[in-house]
C-alpha cells in the first residue's frame, strides 16, 4: 500500500498486478474523490484505490459542508511490459523446387522493460528442407523434427534481431509457413506475435485452354502458369485462319484477354529459353468465350 504526498510519486507494476493508493492522512469527517488522469473515477470515493491502469492518480478531500480542496500531486502510476513482434518474410525473387531460398525472421521489443528469455518457434512445412543459418547468429538456435527453436537471453526496449536461415522447397506449389515468439514478461498485444508467409513456389509452365474476359476476376487473362522462372519468352496468338492477332513485346506479362476479337478458337505459338540456354516452343489452342 503507498500513501499520497505532497510530492508525486513514481509507481511501476507489471501488466496484470495492481497496487493500493491510500490517502495518508485521514483526521476528520472527510469524503473523498480519486481522479485518474484529471478525471474523476467512478465510485472511487474511499480512502483507498486499486489501481492496475497507467495513468496519474490524485485525490481531493470532501469535506461535511461540500468543501473540496485542491487535487493533491498523486502517483504517476507506469505499467510494465515486453512486447514483442516477431515476422517472418521470404525473398521475393521466384523460386521453383530445388532452388535454395531464404527466410528472415526478426524480432523486435516495443515495450517499456526489458524483454527476456525469448523464444521464437519455427515449425517449417513438410515442403521444405531446412539448410542452415546464413547470417550471423545471435542466441541459441536448434532444429529438430522440422522445428526451428530461435532462444534470445533479453530484448531492450525497441531492440531488434534479425535471423536469417536457408531453405530449399521440394515441390511445386504455395508454401504457408509460421513463426511464433514468447518471452518471460507478460504481453499486452499477443496479435504481433504469430506471423505467416506465404511463398509461391514455381513450377513447370501451364497453359489454359480458356479464358473468360467477363471483369469477374477468374479467367479473365490468358495467363501461362511458370513463365516468372522463365523471363526470356515470347507469345504469338493467331486466328483459325493462321493470321497472328496478338504478339507479344518482349516477354509475355500474362495480360491478354482477346480484346477487339471475336469468341471462338485461337492457337497460339509460345517460344521460352530456359535457364540452362536450351530453348524449346510450345503449340496450342485456346477458346475465347465473352458473356
Amino acid at each position: 500500500m503507498t500513501f499520497a504526498q505532497t510530492n508525486p510519486t513514481l509507481v511501476r507494476i507489471r501488466l496484470g498486478s495492481s497496487v493500493k493508493f491510500a490517502v495518508r492522512d485521514q483526521a476528520g469527517p472527510y469524503s473523498y474523490q480519486w481522479y485518474r488522469d484529471g478525471k474523476p473515477i467512478a465510485n472511487a470515493t474511499g480512502t483507498v484505490y486499486t489501481a492496475s491502469v497507467a495513468g496519474l492518480y490524485q485525490v481531493i478531500s470532501i469535506s461535511t459542508a461540500g468543501c473540496k480542496s485542491d487535487l493533491s500531486e498523486g502517483f504517476l502510476l507506469i505499467i510494465e511490459y515486453a512486447d514483442l513482434e516477431v515476422r517472418k518474410i521470404s525473398e521475393k525473387r521466384y523460386v521453383g523446387p530445388g532452388e535454395a531460398f531464404e527466410y528472415q525472421i526478426s524480432v523486435q521489443n516495443n515495450g517499456n522493460i526489458d524483454a527476456t528469455g525469448i523464444e521464437v518457434i519455427d515449425k517449417l512445412p513438410s515442403n521444405l528442407k531446412y539448410i542452415g543459418v546464413t547470417s550471423e547468429q545471435i542466441g541459441i538456435v536448434t532444429v529438430v523434427d522440422q522445428v526451428i527453436t530461435w532462444k534470445i537471453p533479453a530484448l531492450t526496449n525497441n531492440q531488434k534481431m534479425v535471423l536469417s536461415l536457408k531453405t530449399i522447397a521440394i515441390k511445386a506449389g504455395t508454401v504457408v509457413n509460421t513463426a511464433n515468439v514468447s518471452a518471460v514478461e507478460p504481453d499486452p498485444n499477443l496479435t504481433n506475435n504469430v506471423s505467416t508467409d506465404l511463398k509461391e513456389i514455381i513450377g513447370d509452365v501451364m497453359v489454359p485452354n480458356v479464358i473468360t474476359p467477363n471483369g469477374d476476376g477468374k479467367n479473365d487473362v490468358f495467363r501461362i502458369d511458370g513463365l516468372e522462372l522463365r523471363p526470356n519468352n515470347t507469345l504469338s496468338i493467331f486466328n483459325r485462319w493462321g493470321n497472328e492477332v496478338y504478339r507479344s513485346n518482349g516477354s509475355y506479362k500474362n495480360d491478354w484477354n482477346g480484346n477487339g476479337l471475336n469468341e471462338g478458337t485461337y492457337y497460339y505459338l509460345l517460344k521460352i529459353k530456359e535457364k540452362d540456354g536450351s530453348e524449346r516452343s510450345t503449340t496450342g489452342w485456346i477458346t475465347l468465350i465473352k458473356d
